[in-house]
């Protein structure tokens, strides 16, 4: 019986050295969310470059998207009206998904609509407590753009290799 336990193709090699790139850019920016570039990095290495081009595409206008939308969202709950209550906070941040949705169905945009929902919900439930939530929002975008950058470039290079343990029986 043949087992092969690790095989590592060149996307996966892309993917790879896309991530670690992300990271040492970020360390370079002093980023706290390089996280979210070697995310967007390793949805935006695709199998080809159109497919890269695509997926980065989508990516970048869903993070915008919903970037945008969460950055309102807390401007309006810093100046205007912030909910008294946890509870209800939480239930107008979901209700508030209903028009991120029917907006990305007006904009023909329906593939980016769970990162819309994503990156909204991030920014809104996670960071809106911060001394700058809005700052957030915007490095949270600029990280994704990174990453994004990073993944197209990397996999404009090809790489044809497979490295294939020995079997074991």
């Amino acid at each position: 019986m043949k087992i092969s336990c690790l095989k590592v193709g060149g996307r996966t090699v892309k993917t790879v050295l896309a991530v670690y790139l992300c990271l040492l850019i970020g360390i370079v920016r002093k980023s706290d969310t390089a996280f979210y570039a070697a995310i967007a990095a390793v949805l935006c290495v695709q199998r080809t470059s159109k497919d890269s081009i695509r997926e980065a595409f989508n990516r970048e206008m869903a993070t915008v998207i919903g970037g945008i939308w969460g950055m309102l969202v807390l401007l309006f709950e810093r100046y205007l009206w912030c909910s008294p209550c946890e509870v209800l906070r939480y239930l107008l941040l979901s209700v508030l998904l209903i028009p991120i949705i029917n907006f990305s169905i007006l904009i023909k945009r329906e593939k980016g609509t769970f990162l819309m929902c994503v990156v909204f919900l991030c920014i809104t439930v996670t960071h809106g407590n911060d001394e700058s939530p809005l700052s957030f929002g915007i490095a949270r975008i600029l990280d994704t753009t990174v990453g994004i950058m990073i993944a197209l470039i990397i996999n404009q290079f090809p790489i044809r290799m497979r490295i294939k343990p020995p079997y074991t029986e």
